[in-house]
């Protein structure tokens, strides 16, 4: 069984922490300008395990 902190270190360890949600959406910005907008759909998601913003692909469910 996995320990809390191994989930967390899995989960939000090796991400970017953006302080908050407009640090995180300038980012993806400037993901899209430096790939040619050819990154899918990216969004912005306050973590729960460090209360910092990372972002990320979004799930089917948040596209529609």
């Amino acid at each position: 069984m996995s320990s809390k902190r191994r989930i967390r270190r899995n989960q939000c360890g090796r991400k970017v922490r953006h302080a908050d949600e407009a640090a995180a959406r300038r980012a993806i910005w400037k993901l899209a300008q430096a790939y040619g907008g050819a990154l899918g759909y990216m969004a912005a998601y306050r973590c729960p395990h460090c209360s910092g913003w990372h972002i990320g692909h979004a799930n089917a469910r948040s596209k529609m």
